[in-house]
């Protein structure tokens, strides 16, 4: 009597819908795995990079780390992401190539979605190259925010200007008329500070250098009306009711100076004026200032939109690396067969 041993046979196309079209147990299993690699590599980079580093003999320790390291995470990240997508493909099982590298993309979208959780919420840095991407992307942006404004930026104080006229520098018919009167250059000055005194308070100050840095905040939102606006800043400063020295105060230097020197209105008016024009001279060297920091500004944000884009576009190739990494390392891990279990016997 012949004895029949059991065959295996080849799946049918009904055998092979039997089998599961999606496992995402082996898909998150297979991210998990890729995530952990990530992290092993990381953390294994960071260690040498640090062993390697002596700051005691090399001139510039850092110098040539931020493309080595950018490299090295890089593929180090398409390492585990192909890792992940093979572990999702042997553990699904299923010997379908299309369906295997469906599972490998799956990693990759589970694993990019951690790594843009992982960098917004301040986690970036111990996960691979993408997620210090956006991390670096976010730090970019936030720089360009911050108003740049000239660390010695001030405005003058009448008085100390006024203390120091010299008496060479005003009109010659007005030199010679306070000479003839018995004027001279430390009577001037020891009257004029006491005119101009308390005409432009420390809180004026305050309060315009702070009208400074908000003219310099807008003018970074708008660039395009800049020039207009630092315009009428320094207008308001020079002129009008806000003026570092308004009408009132001009008129009232000059009440004290004829009274204190015997002078009269036009002379008066002289002292003022030369006083006046020291004040223009410090507010041209302001205007100059903020012009410089506008300038700086706007290359700044050029520079940092520049660095955005770079970014963005290195980003989405080294995801679109990642995602051939994931497919083919699903590809590699696919099985030729269907596990015995998932298969019909004959016998």
């Amino acid at each position: 009597m012949a004895t029949i041993y059991p065959t295996r046979t080849a799946p049918s196309d009904n055998m092979a819908g039997t089998v599961a079209r999606v496992s995402w147990g082996a898909i998150f299993a297979g991210g998990a795995v890729a995530v952990a690699l990530m992290i092993l590599f990381t953390t294994f980079g960071i260690g040498i990079g640090a062993a390697i580093l002596d700051p005691q003999y090399d001139a510039a320790p850092g110098s040539g780390l931020g493309i080595g390291s950018g490299l090295y995470l890089i593929v180090t990240q398409l390492i585990a992401l192909g890792a992940g997508g093979f572990v999702a493909a042997r553990l699904a099982g299923i010997p379908r190539t299309i369906a295997s590298l469906l599972h490998g993309t799956a990693v990759w979208s589970v694993a990019t979605i951690f790594l843009a959780w992982a960098a917004v919420t301040g986690a970036g840095a111990m996960f691979g190259a993408a997620s210090s991407v956006l991390e670096g992307t976010a730090t970019a942006i936030g720089d360009v925010g911050e108003a740049i404004v000239p660390d010695d930026l001030s405005l003058p104080n009448p008085s100390d200007l006024a203390g120091s006229i010299s008496l060479d520098a005003l009109p010659e018919e007005l030199q010679t008329t306070l000479r003839e009167k018995g004027v001279t250059e430390a009577n001037i000055r020891q009257e004029s500070v006491a005119a101009f005194r308390d005409v432009f308070s420390q809180e004026e100050q305050d309060a315009a250098l702070a009208e400074m840095r908000t003219t310099l905040g807008d003018v970074l939102q708008d660039p395009a009306n800049a020039g207009t606006e630092i315009a009428d800043l320094f207008d308001r400063l020079v002129g009008g009711e806000d003026a570092i020295v308004s009408d009132d105060d001009r008129q009232q230097a000059m009440s004290v100076l004829e009274q204190r020197l015997g002078i009269t209105p036009d002379e008066a008016e002289g002292i003022v004026q030369s006083v006046e024009d020291g004040i223009r001279s410090s507010v041209d060297s302001a205007r100059d200032g903020i012009e410089a920091a506008r300038e700086t500004m706007v290359e700044t944000a050029q520079a940092a939109s520049d660095a955005i884009s770079t970014t963005a576009l290195l980003l989405a190739l080294a995801s679109l690396l990642g995602l051939a990494a994931a497919c083919g390392g699903a590809f590699a891990g696919k099985p030729d067969d269907a596990d015995d279990t998932d298969l019909r016997r004959q016998v």
